[in-house]
């Protein structure tokens, strides 16, 4: 990851493994972006405040700011760009679970713009906000300092605004070891000297000193406390990056994991962590504490939607441990493509367990590689369906391989959340050979409340819901791990049969054990068939009446009487007797 005034925070490469992969992505990152230098601001508007010789025959603006001062009010906003950048980029490692090292290159943040800091001169100097001015009226502050020098207060807003960046990284579980890349961290550059520390007749301008930049108007401050706070370690020579590459290595995969049960407020407070070590001669780096996790009311926008990811990308999320929510998925070519389909059953009590009146329905689609295919979110109000189970469904096109969906139910009130999954496989679809799609269960019993993920874009035709037709007043989808009580289920089959009828097929069916893998052959008998677009729909009853209880796959059977050709369509069954 990078970061630059033009592009902002770019990812140049997602988490890998594959070193191929991050030496190409270091390779693209370049300096060609990089727009102004604030700490070669601070250091030039420095010497002018301390040396006003300086600063003779600059322009000024109608406001009486020079373009020095409007210089640094503009690296100032830079700098509330970047930690606010950085603040959203610690924000969502906290999706990556563990402990994070972070290799950190910067000239970081010149300390002076944001903290207090002293120069040589006779006035008190104080800076406004992030984008007001920089003379000393903004700030309330006024008169002379004794002993001559120049005191300015810092910036009142880039101080919170760092502290706020410091917090997430600790928050996050990042240690950041951080090289500063000033060529001159360590020895000033050979022509610095002669534009900086010399007057145009030759003659030094400032004291002895003068060959070496001030901390102050450095980035050496903001880096070092980067690292302290977050147990990483900083290094100032950039020259020695290999050495000091090396030791990050060696400190990196040489620890101690410490842990003790703290208990669990939601209140947002940051507890101190002392370590010692009894053995001398060693050193401590850690984190110097933890934040308790904050309410939900409190969480800012970014921390709802981090949150939401998280419940999307981990069965076992950082936050919460989600509700288990009950979630089928079908597959399916009406003519338009191969298609997936998620649904999922809210039931009552999953409601009632998660408190609040208004709740958001999130449906994501993965394909093979983890790439997010699809994401569909709805609001939904209790008092819209009063005390009916919900169907939730969303659908979205598909690709060749596993597909995998997964919905998410989120309180907005509380936060509270339920979640489950489901993947499918998707293959393309061979419109000249006998094909099968996924069988959808069907228990008696209706009355649920159905509601539809919003898609944009022309809708599918036929619908979902026209291609698996039932009557929804006698009957509802078995959903999930839904047990099945009854002696029999129904069961709606879509398959496509080019140049076949009715009578050059034959269906079978047969039930596999989830646990022991044995396989158990079941009596079916077909009910009425209906033709839906280029696919047909058969509807069977299936036997339950000699199973046993237990989680079973169902796997129907199509085969071609000609040609002894047999396609199948499969699905999770639990039998709860």
């Amino acid at each position: 990851a990078s970061f630059s005034m033009f592009d902002g925070l770019k990812i140049h490469e997602f988490l890998t493994t594959d070193h191929a992969k991050v030496k190409a992505a270091l390779s693209s990152i370049s300096s060609k972006n990089i727009a102004g230098r604030a700490d070669e601001v601070e250091q030039a508007y420095w010497l002018a405040v301390d040396n006003p010789t300086l600063a003779k025959g600059a322009s000024y603006t109608v406001g009486g700011l020079s373009e020095l001062d409007l210089a640094r009010l503009d690296s100032m906003q830079q700098a509330g760009r970047y930690f606010r950048a950085l603040t959203q980029f610690a924000q969502s490692l906290r999706l990556v679970q563990g402990q994070k090292n972070i290799l950190f290159f910067s000239a970081g943040i010149p300390s002076s713009m944001v903290n207090a800091s002293r120069g040589v001169g006779g006035t008190v100097r104080g800076s406004g906000g992030v984008g007001g001015s920089s003379t000393s009226n903004n700030a309330g502050y006024s008169g002379n300092i004794s002993g001559g020098s120049t005191f300015q207060v810092g910036n009142n807003e880039l101080r919170p605004l760092q502290k706020s960046m410091l917090r997430e990284f600790s928050a996050s579980n990042c240690s950041l070891f951080s090289f500063d890349t000033r060529e001159s961290a360590k020895i000033p550059a050979l022509f610095e000297v002669d534009q900086m520390a010399t007057k145009s007749d030759g003659k030094p301008l400032l004291g002895n000193n003068s060959l070496y930049r001030d901390d102050a108007t450095t980035g050496m401050d903001s880096l070092k406390t980067l690292s302290k706070e977050t147990g990483g370690k900083y290094y100032s020579n950039i020259i020695l990056h290999e050495k000091n590459l090396d030791e990050v290595s060696t400190v990196t995969g040489t620890y101690y994991v410490l842990g003790y049960s703290v208990p669990a407020v939601a209140d947002g407070q940051f507890h101190k962590i002392g370590i010692t070590v009894s053995r001398k001669g060693c050193q401590v780096r850690t984190q110097p504490g933890y934040f308790n996790p904050k309410p939900y009311r409190e969480y800012t926008d970014l921390e709802k939607d981090i949150q939401l990811f998280d419940l999307a990308l981990n069965e076992k999320s950082e936050f919460q441990t989600p509700e288990p929510l009950p979630v089928s998925a079908l597959t399916y070519d009406a003519g338009q493509g191969a298609r997936v389909r998620a649904l999922a059953l809210i039931p009552r009590t999953i409601w009632a367990g998660l408190g609040g009146q208004t709740a958001e329905i999130v449906a994501l689609f993965f394909d093979a590689q983890d790439s997010l295919m699809s994401l569909q979110r709805i609001a939904v109000a209790k008092a819209d369906y009063g005390d009916k189970e919900v169907l939730f469904s969303a659908g979205t096109a598909g690709r060749p391989g596993s597909v995998k969906s997964r919905v998410i139910l989120r309180h907005l009130e509380t936060g509270q959340s339920a979640a489950g999954s489901m993947t499918v496989h998707c293959g393309p679809l061979n419109r000249q050979v006998l094909s099968v799609f996924t069988p959808l269960l069907l228990a008696e019993g209706g009355a649920v409340f159905p509601i539809e993920g919003v898609v944009k874009g022309a809708a599918e035709s036929p619908a979902w819901r026209q291609l698996y037709a039932y009557d929804a007043e006698a009957f509802s989808p078995v959903v999930g791990s839904e047990p099945i009580t009854a002696d029999k289920v129904t069961v709606l089959l879509p398959y496509a049969a080019p140049g076949l009828g009715a009578p050059d097929l034959i269906f079978t069916a047969n039930l596999v054990n989830s646990a022991t893998g044995r396989s158990l052959t079941v009596p079916l008998e077909l009910r009425e068939a209906a033709t839906r677009g280029p696919l047909e729909v058969q509807k069977l009853d299936i036997s339950l009446a000699a199973v046993a209880r237990g989680k079973y796959i169902l796997f129907i059977h199509v085969g071609n009487k000609v040609t002894g050709q047999q396609v199948s369509g499969r699905v999770p069954l639990t039998v709860g007797r």
